[in-house]
């Protein structure tokens, strides 16, 4: 249902009937921590998961030691979402945008739609970077003795 391209340093989100969503790098440091955000969220923790999937389609500022999402008037991708698409389709947009975010990039967004998009894409996504980034315990097989 969506397509995805690199043009220069930006993701370009395409979905049938509307305009493509142009997602912009964010900083390193800011993306290590939407990462984290959305792994503690993932692990039952607390954590602005909202802030980070903002900041995902929209960008950054840093704020003191922190990074934030861009004032609302800046979040133009984020505007769009909630004004343009259902819910569904909005899933779309925000999670491949999030995971080209993290160290995965476009590979992440591949993970994500070749997953099948949507809950499956999002935990095939999900599964490529804990496991990247070593937080899921290595599977085996039980010792057949």
């Amino acid at each position: 249902m969506i397509e995805a391209t690199k043009d220069a340093r930006n993701l370009v989100l395409t979905m049938q009937g509307v305009d493509p969503f142009v997602i912009r790098p964010l900083p390193g440091h800011a993306g290590r921590q939407i990462t984290d955000t959305y792994l503690s969220t993932l692990s039952g923790q607390t954590g602005d998961l909202l802030a980070a999937l903002q900041m995902a389609v929209d960008g950054a500022v840093l704020d003191g030691d922190r990074w934030v999402p861009r004032p609302e008037a800046e979040q133009t991708n984020f505007s769009r979402i909630g004004m343009e698409l259902s819910q569904e389709e909005s899933e779309l947009i925000i999670m491949p945008a999030f995971f080209w975010q993290t160290i995965l990039g476009m590979d992440g967004v591949k993970a994500y739609i070749q997953g099948g998009e949507g809950l499956a894409g999002t935990l095939k996504a999900s599964s490529a970077l804990t496991a990247r980034l070593g937080r899921l315990a290595p599977r085996t097989s039980p010792n057949s003795d």
